[in-house]
């Protein structure tokens, strides 16, 4: 592709995915950037100051909105890119390179701490986080000989008050952007889906953990690059700048702007501005001390989000995605082969010894009484559980879940397109949009499309407001989108009439068709009956006969 093409397409892109709200916003930063024609030098300090919070506060939107994980460390990380910086420009290195390094500590930072902490449940990873950044201020504090005491790390003058907000101001834009990029990349998509229905997700292959981590290590970096800058505005690192109340006011204003939107957090930023002037009047009035005044008012404003189950100031714009030039993927021919399989919870075999085979092509439908071992047999062999003996040769597989697990906040387009792998979609292709990962995001988009029609589900629904049986077939289908060679499905039709089971009928010939392995636990054979290649029975999780 030519550079020209590449522009061009580029900015067919931009068109297609322009709004109201992008207008908006492009003439609200057009205005702002001549602030420093109308303001003193104070007076943009404080605005700089404003905005690298909020590059910040765009950050941890990523991980609370996005990925769904009530972090409380930010502040912690904003703390480890300003102590980075502050000390390499103590020793004489230039912003170009002191805030690039605090940007990278603060990612590596907010990466082990999700290493450490996605595994938890969400008020696990909230308590978990809130810990973290009392340590970290209690270490700032404790540790005078490294981070400055209490006279704080003083730093050599860099940029003018008007360098730095031009350069805050830049840097929120370009984060807001980076939010917009990521929410809709298979990364974003693929945080949506864990952070509504977790084992639905791992169910469909999305690897929730190390997105969760890249989650936090995203949130990490602007936090650090926030800090870092922040610091040599102010020209000391003041250790008490950096406590939990940080944290706990950069979530705030998460939660006031709106978690899931580009602006969310600028707008959050602007509110808790507009009410500091208004805590800072009743303050003077009531003689009430300003830190007191300031401290009160954020406690009331995460209280009216909690209580009222406010969505945020900014809400999030439908996601627009641009078809283009399917392509088909090779898929491996190998089926899936399980050898003699045991599994044991107590004194209970859920599954005794068993062996079988799926070929490419072809259908198998498990039947068996409630109990009999069919769903656990299932998780063993998608990897979900460690069989206690036997072996199951590798395979490509996915399976979806027995109860009706889509996932409420996506449409059904997106519920494929977070499932679909890309050969060009990494986090960096993703966030700059480049032309390759553009024309294959594109590709998939039609691809996908074209699969949701001719299962009859209207691509651009809210999966919520689907019938439950298009919902079971949206979950057979966001499980073929991964390009698994073997499909592991747990009750397709389930709740479904029987005109509606005719669906799903065509649906597994279809899939059979495209070469796949399939395995159906099923209690109504007759729904898979004429596209069945063979019907086993499972009891007590043995194999008993061959059904057919």
């Amino acid at each position: 592709m030519s550079t020209l093409a590449a522009f061009r397409d580029g900015a067919l892109a931009i068109r297609r995915a322009w709004h109201l709200r992008t207008s908006v916003a492009a003439v609200s930063l057009s205005i702002a950037a001549f602030a420093p024609l109308v303001f003193g030098d104070s007076r943009l300090a404080d605005f700089a100051g404003g905005l690298y919070l909020a590059l910040a506060a765009t950050g941890l939107a990523f991980t609370v909105g996005v990925g769904g994980l009530p972090s409380l460390a930010q502040g912690a990380f904003v703390a480890s890119g300003a102590v980075v910086s502050a000390r390499l420009l103590q020793a004489g290195a230039p912003t170009l390179v002191a805030a690039p390094l605090g940007a990278a500590t603060g990612a590596a930072s907010a990466a082990l701490v999700g290493l450490l902490f996605v595994r938890l449940p969400r008020a696990g990873i909230a308590a978990a986080t809130w810990i973290v950044a009392w340590l970290v201020a209690t270490g700032l504090e404790s540790l005078g000989w490294f981070f400055g005491g209490s006279e704080g790390l003083v730093v050599t003058a860099g940029p003018s008050p008007a360098g730095h907000y031009e350069l805050a101001l830049a840097l929120t834009a370009l984060a807001g952007l980076g939010f917009a990029a990521l929410a809709r990349s298979p990364l974003g998509l693929g945080l949506a889906a864990a952070r509504d229905r977790e084992a639905a997700a791992a169910a469909c292959g999305i690897p929730v953990h190390r997105l969760r981590i890249t989650a936090f290590a995203v949130s990490g970096a602007a936090a650090g690059l926030a800090g870092a800058l922040a610091v040599e505005l102010a020209g000391v690192g003041d250790p008490s700048q950096y406590g939990p109340y940080l944290s706990f006011k950069l979530f705030v204003v998460v939660l006031i702007g709106g978690a899931v939107a580009p602006l969310g957090a600028t707008a959050g930023v602007i509110v808790l501005a507009i009410l500091s002037v208004a805590a800072d009047a009743i303050g003077s009035i009531e003689n009430v001390a300003h830190a007191r005044s300031h401290a009160l008012l954020a406690a009331i404003m995460l209280l009216g989000v909690v209580s009222l189950g406010w969505d945020g100031v900014v809400r999030p714009a439908r996601r627009r995605f641009a078809s283009g030039d399917a392509h088909t993927r090779a898929r491996d021919p190998r089926g899936l082969a399980a050898h003699g399989v045991t599994k044991s919870y107590g004194r209970v075999r859920a599954a005794d010894g068993v062996s079988l085979t799926l070929e490419p092509g072809t259908v198998t439908v498990l039947v068996g009484p409630n109990g009999s071992g069919k769903t656990t047999l299932l998780r063993l062999l998608a990897g979900a559980v460690p069989p206690d003996a036997g072996t199951i040769e590798p395979a490509g597989v996915a399976r979806t879940l027995q109860a009706t697990a889509v996932f409420p906040s996506l449409t059904a387009l997106e519920h494929l397109l977070a499932t679909a792998p890309r050969r060009d979609g990494g986090f960096v292709r993703s966030l700059l949009a480049t032309p390759k990962a553009r024309a294959e995001e594109a590709g998939v988009v039609t691809v996908a499309r074209a699969k949701l029609e001719e299962a009859r589900i209207p691509p651009d629904s809210q999966a919520s407001e689907l019938s439950i049986a298009e919902q079971r077939l949206l979950m057979v289908l966001t499980a073929a989108a991964t390009e698994a060679t073997t499909l592991l499905l747990d009750e397709p039709s389930a709740g479904t009439s029987v005109a509606e089971a005719s669906r799903v009928t065509d649906l597994l010939g279809a899939l059979r068709r495209e070469g796949r392995a399939i395995l159906v636990v099923e209690h109504n054979v007759r729904v898979v009956e004429p596209v069945a290649d063979r019907v086993l029975r499972l009891e007590s999780g043995r194999i008993v006969e061959d059904a057919r």
